[in-house]
């Protein structure tokens, strides 16, 4: 099968970037202030896209093709200003968890967390110490990073956390593997691809990455599945993978710099 998921990141009031999420100037580039995100969701609500929650891959609707909503991180917007512009439309989100951070600053603490789980918004993992290289981890390393991580929220849910997402968003077969092995039934990766792919029983499902410079009308074409703005996403990705497979942690460095002079 076929999905379009969105991966955005947090949501913040004004331009104080920092106030919610991982700090810094790459980690910014990821945020929408309140204006941008309802901008998007209202495009996708004039393209007719249906918002699917993740139960819809364990049935697959005929002919129609689901649409996700992903977070990453935990940072605190998600509660304070995504939640309140998905309820309007009766939306789903899927907000995934880097568990080393639950209740630090800017971050969703354990209430905040089953406030959205109650609400009926899907809760899933990020890892639990969010390794930026996380597809350059050892099988012990991952798989200590799934289970500490889902152990965490299945224990602040009271319900078995099934979702996950890579940090970094880099996709290698022994990731999901391992994720199998974690428990985990999907995962989400950054590979800009709409096939759903199966490994050991756990659907990979790759996502359209958006930035605060993603304008709505790219989100509603990237979840109408419109050919010339993924294929410009997949181009990009491709070549970044390469970067970053060949300067490791320096690229990481880099990218941070070249985040900052942009201001």
């Amino acid at each position: 099968m076929r999905a379009f998921a969105l991966e955005y990141h947090d949501v913040v009031a004004g331009d104080d970037f920092d106030a919610s999420g991982f700090p810094g100037a790459a980690a910014a580039s990821y945020k929408l202030t309140v204006r941008q995100f309802d901008e998007h969701l209202a495009a996708l609500a004039s393209s007719y896209v249906p918002v699917s929650g993740i139960d819809v891959l364990a049935r697959p609707p005929g002919g129609v093709i689901p649409v996700f909503l992903t977070f990453d991180d935990g940072g605190a917007g998600a509660l304070t200003h995504a939640l309140p512009l998905l309820d309007q439309r009766q939306w789903k989100g899927h907000f995934l968890i880097a568990t080393g951070r639950i209740g630090s600053q800017g971050f969703l603490d354990r209430s905040q967390m089953v406030a959205l789980h109650r609400a009926g918004h899907v809760i899933g993992s990020h890892s639990h110490s969010h390794p930026l290289r996380f597809s350059a981890l050892s099988r012990r390393e991952m798989l200590a990073e799934w289970t500490e991580s889902k152990h965490a929220i299945d224990q602040i849910l009271g319900a078995e956390v099934t979702v996950a997402s890579i940090p970094g968003g880099q996709y290698r077969r022994v990731t999901a593997d391992v994720a199998a092995e974690a428990g985990y039934r999907v995962l989400f990766t950054s590979e800009p691809v709409s096939t759903v792919r199966t490994v050991n029983g756990c659907m990979v499902v790759g996502r359209y990455s958006i930035r605060r410079s993603s304008s709505a009308a790219e989100a509603a074409a990237l979840a109408r599945g419109q050919g010339g703005v993924r294929e410009r996403q997949w181009i990009v990705w491709n070549a970044k993978k390469v970067l970053k497979a060949a300067g490791g942690r320096t690229y990481l460095a880099v990218r941070e710099r070249v985040f900052e002079r942009r201001g």
